[in-house]
Protein backbone atom coordinates (compact mmCIF):
# COMPACT_ATOMS: atom_id res chain seq x y z
CA UNK A 1 0.00 0.00 0.00
CA UNK A 2 2.48 2.50 0.81
CA UNK A 3 5.17 1.50 -2.35
CA UNK A 4 2.16 2.66 -4.76
CA UNK A 5 1.23 5.59 -2.72
CA UNK A 6 4.46 6.76 -2.91
CA UNK A 7 5.08 5.89 -6.81
CA UNK A 8 1.73 7.67 -7.06
CA UNK A 9 2.90 10.76 -5.41
CA UNK A 10 5.99 10.98 -7.21
CA UNK A 11 4.61 10.82 -10.73
CA UNK A 12 2.69 13.75 -9.40
CA UNK A 13 6.11 15.76 -8.33
CA UNK A 14 7.80 14.80 -12.02
CA UNK A 15 4.39 16.14 -13.51
CA UNK A 16 3.78 19.31 -11.75
CA UNK A 17 6.69 21.78 -11.90
CA UNK A 18 4.95 23.65 -9.02
CA UNK A 19 5.17 20.63 -6.78
CA UNK A 20 8.67 19.94 -8.00
CA UNK A 21 9.72 23.38 -6.79
CA UNK A 22 8.17 22.63 -3.46
CA UNK A 23 9.26 18.99 -3.06
CA UNK A 24 13.26 20.34 -4.09
CA UNK A 25 12.48 22.90 -1.64
CA UNK A 26 11.73 19.88 1.31
CA UNK A 27 14.46 18.03 0.34
CA UNK A 28 16.95 20.41 1.09
CA UNK A 29 15.93 21.65 3.75
CA UNK A 30 15.88 17.71 5.25
CA UNK A 31 19.29 17.94 3.85
CA UNK A 32 20.19 20.72 5.87
CA UNK A 33 18.85 19.64 9.09
CA UNK A 34 20.19 16.47 8.95
CA UNK A 35 23.92 17.80 8.35
CA UNK A 36 23.42 19.71 11.26
CA UNK A 37 22.22 16.99 13.31
CA UNK A 38 25.50 14.86 12.28
CA UNK A 39 27.83 18.11 12.74
CA UNK A 40 26.73 18.75 16.97
CA UNK A 41 25.99 15.14 17.40
CA UNK A 42 23.13 13.77 19.61
CA UNK A 43 23.11 14.81 23.48
CA UNK A 44 21.76 11.64 24.41
CA UNK A 45 24.52 9.89 22.85
CA UNK A 46 26.87 11.58 24.57
CA UNK A 47 25.74 10.66 27.93
CA UNK A 48 25.18 7.08 26.71
CA UNK A 49 28.64 7.03 25.73
CA UNK A 50 29.83 8.35 29.34
CA UNK A 51 27.85 5.93 31.27
CA UNK A 52 28.67 3.09 29.57
CA UNK A 53 29.74 0.01 31.51
CA UNK A 54 33.76 -1.29 31.09
CA UNK A 55 33.92 -4.62 29.31
CA UNK A 56 36.02 -6.71 30.31
CA UNK A 57 39.23 -6.11 28.21
CA UNK A 58 39.00 -3.20 30.69
CA UNK A 59 39.32 -4.76 34.00
CA UNK A 60 35.92 -5.84 36.35
CA UNK A 61 37.66 -6.68 39.46
CA UNK A 62 41.02 -6.21 41.46
CA UNK A 63 43.14 -8.41 42.40
CA UNK A 64 42.89 -8.24 46.02
CA UNK A 65 38.97 -9.78 44.74
CA UNK A 66 40.63 -12.08 43.87
CA UNK A 67 42.28 -13.16 46.56
CA UNK A 68 39.07 -13.71 48.48
CA UNK A 69 37.52 -15.39 45.64
CA UNK A 70 40.51 -17.66 46.12
CA UNK A 71 40.33 -18.41 49.85
CA UNK A 72 36.29 -18.93 49.07
CA UNK A 73 37.23 -21.24 46.33
CA UNK A 74 39.41 -23.50 48.34
CA UNK A 75 37.16 -23.71 51.07
CA UNK A 76 33.66 -24.17 48.79
CA UNK A 77 34.68 -25.38 45.45
CA UNK A 78 38.22 -27.22 45.24
CA UNK A 79 36.72 -30.41 46.58
CA UNK A 80 34.55 -30.88 43.27
CA UNK A 81 36.26 -28.74 40.82
CA UNK A 82 40.03 -29.52 41.80
CA UNK A 83 42.64 -26.88 42.82
CA UNK A 84 43.68 -25.96 39.57
CA UNK A 85 40.13 -25.37 38.42
CA UNK A 86 40.46 -27.94 35.81
CA UNK A 87 36.95 -30.12 37.40
CA UNK A 88 36.98 -33.84 37.31
CA UNK A 89 34.22 -36.82 36.64
CA UNK A 90 31.11 -34.85 35.91
CA UNK A 91 32.31 -31.55 37.75
CA UNK A 92 33.64 -29.47 34.46
CA UNK A 93 36.42 -27.09 34.64
CA UNK A 94 36.03 -23.79 34.71
CA UNK A 95 39.45 -22.89 32.97
CA UNK A 96 40.67 -22.75 29.53
CA UNK A 97 38.56 -24.58 26.76
CA UNK A 98 35.79 -25.78 28.99
CA UNK A 99 35.27 -22.37 30.46
CA UNK A 100 35.39 -20.41 27.01
CA UNK A 101 32.89 -22.86 25.16
CA UNK A 102 29.91 -22.95 28.17
CA UNK A 103 30.34 -19.36 28.84
CA UNK A 104 31.60 -17.38 25.42
CA UNK A 105 29.06 -14.89 24.51
CA UNK A 106 26.88 -14.82 27.62
CA UNK A 107 27.03 -12.17 30.46
CA UNK A 108 29.16 -11.92 33.19
CA UNK A 109 25.35 -12.10 35.02
CA UNK A 110 24.73 -15.74 33.70
CA UNK A 111 27.39 -16.91 35.27
CA UNK A 112 27.56 -15.14 38.70
CA UNK A 113 23.70 -16.30 38.85
CA UNK A 114 24.82 -20.23 38.03
CA UNK A 115 27.26 -20.41 40.32
CA UNK A 116 24.65 -18.37 43.20
CA UNK A 117 22.06 -20.79 41.97
CA UNK A 118 23.99 -24.33 41.84
CA UNK A 119 26.80 -23.79 44.07
CA UNK A 120 28.12 -25.17 46.10
CA UNK A 121 26.49 -27.93 45.15
CA UNK A 122 25.35 -29.28 48.29
CA UNK A 123 24.35 -25.74 49.80
CA UNK A 124 23.20 -23.80 46.43
CA UNK A 125 23.16 -19.61 47.63
CA UNK A 126 24.59 -20.58 51.05
CA UNK A 127 27.02 -17.68 49.99
CA UNK A 128 26.98 -13.76 50.24
CA UNK A 129 26.41 -12.24 46.97
CA UNK A 130 30.02 -10.47 47.69
CA UNK A 131 31.43 -14.08 47.83
CA UNK A 132 30.42 -15.15 44.60
CA UNK A 133 31.10 -11.77 43.07
CA UNK A 134 34.83 -12.78 44.37
CA UNK A 135 34.60 -16.51 42.84
CA UNK A 136 33.34 -15.29 39.40
CA UNK A 137 36.48 -12.65 39.77
CA UNK A 138 38.47 -15.36 40.51
CA UNK A 139 37.36 -17.13 37.72
CA UNK A 140 38.36 -14.18 35.18
CA UNK A 141 41.57 -13.96 36.79
CA UNK A 142 42.52 -17.78 36.38
CA UNK A 143 41.06 -17.24 32.73
CA UNK A 144 43.36 -14.16 31.53
CA UNK A 145 40.80 -11.15 31.88
CA UNK A 146 43.24 -8.09 33.36
CA UNK A 147 42.44 -6.76 36.91
CA UNK A 148 41.42 -3.54 37.04
CA UNK A 149 41.14 -0.65 40.26
CA UNK A 150 37.45 -1.65 40.95
CA UNK A 151 36.10 -4.71 42.41
CA UNK A 152 33.36 -6.36 40.82
CA UNK A 153 30.54 -5.85 42.53
CA UNK A 154 26.91 -8.23 42.99
CA UNK A 155 24.85 -5.66 40.82
CA UNK A 156 22.69 -8.44 38.36
CA UNK A 157 21.78 -5.05 35.81
CA UNK A 158 25.75 -3.84 35.52
CA UNK A 159 26.80 -7.65 35.09
CA UNK A 160 24.26 -7.92 32.54
CA UNK A 161 25.66 -5.53 30.22
CA UNK A 162 29.27 -6.85 30.32
CA UNK A 163 29.51 -9.76 27.63
CA UNK A 164 32.24 -12.42 28.70
CA UNK A 165 33.78 -12.27 25.28
CA UNK A 166 37.60 -14.44 24.34
CA UNK A 167 40.02 -14.95 27.20
CA UNK A 168 43.58 -13.67 26.90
Amino acid sequence: MSTFFLMKCARQVCNNPLMQSQAHRILVTSIMFAGVALIHGNPLQVVHAQQAVPGLVDGVYTQAQVARGEVVYQEQCASCHREDLTGQDMTPSLVGIGFSFTWQGKSLQELYNSMRFSMPQTAPGSLSDQAYADLTAMLLQRNGYPAGVTDLVADEERMAKIEITGGF
